[in-house]
């Protein structure tokens, strides 16, 4: 016996998953002829230039608890206000109580340490921070960090 409550909501699921699913179909196509476009205006100036060259470039998701560059910011002003150098693992708990984030597991406390390496890296880079050393433990340990 069929609950007529259970196939509406799953036909409603489906209309609404098909209708994304067309509107994604629509933004395809119309990129795809955005980007032959381009392909052609790139020939017009320079009909040598190996289009497949060109990589694409990635798409990064948003981060839900930092604005862009909010990372960055509090990493700098836990790292000015620290006595010694702080691990990878202090700064995400110094970002955590800042921002009063809950983590409910692993996963998320594990995808804020990657969002913060990022940022130290791409800080390292521009030579603000330096890392000093590593602590002992797992996967060669966190990292130490100070300001350059």
């Amino acid at each position: 016996m069929t609950e007529s409550h259970v196939v509406s909501a799953l036909v409603a699921k489906r209309a609404e998953l098909t209708g994304r699913i067309e509107h994604f179909q629509s933004q395809i196509r119309q990129i795809s002829m955005d980007v032959d476009h381009l392909d052609a205006t790139l020939q017009l100036f320079d009909s040598d230039y190996d289009l497949l060259s060109i990589k694409p470039k990635g798409i990064r998701s948003s981060n839900p608890w930092f604005a862009k560059g909010e990372i960055s910011r509090l990493t700098l002003d836990a790292l000015r206000t620290a006595t010694a150098p702080l691990s990878t693992c202090d700064i995400a708990d110094v970002l955590i109580a800042r921002k009063s984030i809950i983590t409910e597991g692993t996963k998320e406390r594990d995808r804020l340490i990657k969002s913060l390496l990022w940022a130290l890296q791409q800080m390292r880079k521009r030579e603000v921070v330096k890392m000093v050393g590593k602590i002992k433990g797992a996967g060669g340990g966190p990292m130490l960090w100070m300001l350059a």
